[in-house]
């Protein structure tokens, strides 16, 4: 009896020791790919660089240049005030996040000039998401920066 016992308990460890080695091997394959997923959309985007029509700005429709002013002008209304807390780039991250959501839902652009916006879009509302997540005060700083640069590219790609 004592044998069988044994036995039994042996194979309930075996295969314990299996089930959960094979489930760290789905958890690792798992996170393989989505790291190179996310290594695929960032070499993606890379590839995406936005340029210049020929040497020439990419035209926008007014409704776009009036959605980048104000994205612009909440930038620049907390860039004016000395308020560096978290909550303060949560504001501003909340704030910027509704001008974008406006800029898109606004959007009737079309062809390539349309394509070259998304490609000056797409880095912006990636950083305002970043923006919305951090705890950091110093990367919160860091990304505000990067936001703010971002957009004063505008006016180098686009009249």
């Amino acid at each position: 009896m004592k044998i069988i016992t044994m036995k039994i308990i042996l194979l309930v460890a075996t295969f314990s020791v299996f089930a959960i080695s094979c489930g760290n091997d789905q958890q690792k394959a798992t996170k393989t790919e989505t790291t190179s997923e996310e290594a695929k959309h960032e070499n993606e985007a890379a590839k995406e660089k936005l340029e210049l029509n020929n040497g020439a700005r990419w035209k926008a429709d007014s409704s776009t240049n009036n959605n980048v002013k104000n994205l612009q002008a909440i930038v620049e209304k907390f860039n004016s005030s000395n308020d560096r807390s978290i909550s303060a780039y949560t504001s501003t991250a909340t704030e910027l996040q509704a001008g974008l959501d406006k800029m898109i839902a606004e959007c009737k652009m079309k062809g390539p000039d349309h394509d070259a916006l998304h490609k000056w879009l797409e880095p912006l509302i990636r950083e305002v998401a970043k923006l919305k997540k951090t705890t950091n005060e110093q990367e919160a700083a860091d990304i505000i920066k990067k936001i703010d640069e971002h957009l004063k590219l505008y006016a180098q790609y686009f009249e």
